[in-house]
């Protein structure tokens, strides 16, 4: 669990499902993601949960429920996935409830996780990437002091269409020597 200065990110539970399906059933988030279906239904978000679940006692993916601190009210999801230990790498994700989009709850969450990532599980490259068309993703990305590193063309399809992925990153030395043991939020506040 870890807590921020507005949340506390915690592990999912069984409990979340109808929480998430509110999120993960908005077609805003299932445009700005890759792999959640639409229309989904509360099946769908139970197993996505046991999934996650299952990922994380298998290392593979921490994914993380965002909820408010003053209120437990869930707001969106953060996590560090595909996870490399002996690459000693992992990408991380993210994805916010509409209602709430602008309120910078992606940027303080995912910072958080990378600074674990970095200080605490010793990666050396958090990776992220969003498709092209997803601007305020990108920014996230840009706020967390992630470098672009390019467009991957025509990378999957969505809605039957191509789709770019723009690709970002962050490395361990690039983060320590940045924020000096600061959170990355704490630094973009000075």
């Amino acid at each position: 669990m870890f807590e921020t200065e507005r949340f506390i990110i915690r592990p999912y539970t069984i409990k979340d499902a109808e929480n998430l399906l509110h999120t993960i059933g908005t077609y805003e988030v299932y445009i700005t993601t890759y792999g959640i279906p639409h229309p989904c239904d509360l099946k769908y978000a139970k197993k996505w949960i046991k999934g996650v679940i299952n990922n994380a006692v298998k290392d593979k993916s921490y994914e993380y429920a965002i909820t408010g601190k003053e209120d437990g009210q869930y707001l969106g999801n953060v996590g560090l996935i595909n996870i490399d230990i002996a690459s000693r790498k992992c990408d991380i994700s993210y994805f916010v409830n509409p209602e709430y989009w602008g309120c910078g709850i992606a940027t303080e969450a995912a910072s958080e996780l990378i600074g674990y990532a970095f200080n605490v599980m010793n990666i050396n490259r958090v990776g992220g990437s969003c498709m092209e068309h997803n601007i305020a993703s990108a920014r996230v990305m840009e706020k967390l002091s992630m470098k672009y590193e390019g467009t991957m063309r025509d990378y999957f399809i969505k809605n039957n269409r191509y789709v770019n992925l723009r690709c970002y990153s962050i490395l361990q030395d690039e983060f320590k020597a940045l924020f000096k043991g600061k959170t990355i939020l704490r630094l973009h506040e000075l």
